[in-house]
């Protein structure tokens, strides 16, 4: 019982700190723009297929196909801003419509030419085999990975705290009409939001793509937990995603050790969250701000 316990503590702690990196990006676009972001799935995708097109396909070093990945990511971003989001801003139906089909594309896209049959595998590891927390055997690779999505997540912390721009993008996600009239360029930061929303999800990739497996249709699943999480914590409120990260990340855990029965880990956190909605609306923080 104490090594269950055990076990599922650690876990806890892993998956929610994956979870930041999966959640983060979301949970921003939806405070800051306030658009739920349907098309988030496709960046998942993204990120793995378009380092192994550059990777694999055109024989590029992995670490020139990873800088390639991101400039084009940041590139696609900029076009679904400009594309959609800001020619559509007051008619939130096409937007939502429109992102949605951009994350299905991808999926098509990715099982055209990648099907799983085509075992894509990124050589991302930074330090493989794996290391002994008390009586439980992790791969290290996850432990690199968890703790960079407490590093990202504190950077983000600070960057909106501390900095000018930042500060601006709480301005905007407290009331858009007084940042237009103090003068903030709101376009520009709704831009620049949507190419950083793209950092953390291609950091939780690049890490767990080693280990675990990926396919065309993984989007969903990570978006899947990036929705009950934002929903959970208050739409659009990071102090809220990352409390309600760890949460999801003790209600997996304890699924799949304490219960035993993995299949049960998405129904669990939905009952959960569900759950949490009846008795508080809002989720955990306010979705009025942004921390």
């Amino acid at each position: 019982m104490l090594t269950t316990i055990e076990t599922t503590l650690i876990y806890t702690v892993l998956l929610g700190s994956l979870y930041l990196l999966v959640s983060l990006g979301f949970s921003l676009i939806c405070g800051v723009l306030r658009i739920f972001h349907l098309g988030y799935a496709y960046l998942f995708v993204a990120t793995i297929y378009l380092t192994w097109f550059f990777y694999h396909t055109l024989s590029l070093p992995l670490a020139v196909a990873i800088i390639l990945m991101v400039i084009l990511q940041a590139l696609i971003s900029i076009a679904i801003y400009y594309g959609i989001i800001a020619r559509y801003l007051k008619q939130e139906e096409i937007i939502i419509t429109g992102l949605l089909l951009i994350a299905l594309i991808a999926d098509q896209v990715a099982n055209r030419f990648y099907p799983i049959q085509a075992a894509v595998y990124l050589p991302t590891t930074i330090m493989p085999g794996s290391i002994a927390v008390g009586s439980t055997n992790i791969a290290i690779q996850l432990i690199i990975a968890a703790a960079l999505g407490i590093i990202v997540t504190a950077l983000f912390v600070l960057f909106f705290l501390k900095t000018k721009t930042g500060l601006a993008v709480r301005a905007i996600s407290y009331d858009l009409n007084t940042s237009k009239i103090m003068g903030i360029r709101v376009e520009q930061i709704y831009m620049f939001v949507m190419v950083l929303t793209i950092l953390p999800v291609i950091i939780a990739m690049l890490m767990i793509a080693p280990v675990w497996a990926v396919d065309p249709t993984m989007g969903w699943g990570y978006m899947y937990t990036a929705i009950l999480v934002s929903v959970m914590g208050g739409l659009g409120n990071i102090r809220g995603t990352i409390i309600a990260s760890y949460i999801i990340g003790f209600v997996h855990a304890f699924a799949s050790f304490v219960v035993a029965e993995p299949r049960l880990m998405n129904l669990a956190a939905l009952i959960v969250v569900v759950v949490m909605l009846i008795i508080r609306p809002q989720g955990i923080a306010k979705t009025e701000s942004l921390w």
